[in-house]
């Protein structure tokens, strides 16, 4: 149900067909020539040609990228909690190598490498299917004893916010389930909340969350034990996957193992005063991306942890001229 063997099928009759596109170096070599020889022919035909079908497929397969978010940000997290924390490093690790293996075939594909495609897609069909292998006889075995019904339904709300590979459920899972009988569903929802005194003003936690999660930035607050205990949420697409898993979470577990040793040098940095804040920009999703880390400290200079804020600045390179009247 919250796994992904509909998703195996799918991923096999995806593959099948970019194989049998992939048939015979002269049917790869003949792709281009194929291709423009359809096109003077009728361009006003709508079957696709070969290598758009090759394309269309690859794309399909490359959904396999939310099922691995979904291991990586939503199991992985209980996995450590519950003294579980080898395998998820050790998977992770394989997983950004699929990812790699992916891109350098896709990057073959749009160079139109035809001798080099067969081999780069019959390694990443063979890693893929082993990591299938290694969720359904390792991964699943080890943790069905040990996740309760509470850690699969947040599992399953994650699953939602980080989305499915090819296929989704056609249902929500709404276990069955009833509340002690001394607790009422009106005992159950929160008091009034009480306001929280600022040095410039006063907010109530409920105005304090919505005003953070208008800021047009993600952030996310580590604190001084490398633990994570915040993040916002506007309910967007974030440039960086986020789930509730993550909090009280340490954060070198939130990285892939590639990442560690950057990870750890930028905080020990910030933390002991080498550097108060450091930036990364970058293109990524279509969007010119700007990753700030800023260390946070008390009145007293002390190390409190890190502010990590993104922000696409994309549109703010874009300006031209100025504005000085409502629109």
């Amino acid at each position: 149900m919250l796994w992904h063997y509909p998703a195996c099928f799918k991923y096999n009759e995806a593959s099948t067909k970019l194989k049998e596109t992939f048939h015979g170096r002269q049917r790869l070599r003949d792709f281009r020539h194929g291709a423009r020889l359809d096109g003077q022919r009728d361009r006003r035909r709508r079957h696709p040609t070969p290598l758009q079908r090759a394309r269309l497929a690859l794309r399909r397969i490359g959904e396999f990228d939310k099922h691995y978010a979904r291991k990586e940000y939503a199991i992985f997290p209980i996995m450590e909690n519950q003294g579980i924390t080898a395998p998820p490093k050790v998977m992770w690790g394989v997983d950004d190598d699929i990812r790699s293996m992916y891109k350098d075939l896709k990057n073959l594909l749009q160079k139109e490498d035809f001798d080099a495609i067969p081999k780069a897609f019959s390694d990443l069909k063979y890693e893929m299917t082993e990591m299938i292998t290694k969720e359904e006889d390792i991964l699943l075995p080890m943790i069905i004893d040990i996740f309760n019904e509470d850690h699969w339904l947040q599992i399953a709300k994650e699953s939602e916010e980080i989305g499915y590979c090819i296929v989704k459920p056609e249902a929500k899972w709404v276990p069955e389930r009833s509340l002690p009988e001394d607790v009422s569903h009106e005992t159950l929802e929160s008091e009034a909340n009480p306001y929280i005194n600022f040095q410039t003003g006063y907010l109530t936690p409920h105005q304090l969350e919505k005003m953070l999660n208008n800021i047009p930035l993600e952030l996310t607050f580590v604190d001084a034990d490398n633990i994570v205990r915040y993040y916002n949420d506007n309910g967007e697409e974030k440039f960086f996957k986020r789930t509730s898993s993550a909090i009280g979470r340490d954060v070198m577990n939130c990285h892939p193992p590639k990442s560690l040793p950057i990870v750890t040098k930028l905080l020990a940095d910030l933390k002991s005063g080498a550097k108060e804040s450091e930036s990364m920009w970058f293109r990524a999703m279509g969007k010119f991306i700007l990753v700030t880390y800023r260390a946070v400290r008390d009145d007293d200079g002390s190390y409190m942890g890190t502010l990590e804020y993104v922000q696409d600045i994309q549109p703010i390179l874009d300006l031209d001229g100025e504005k000085r009247t409502l629109s």
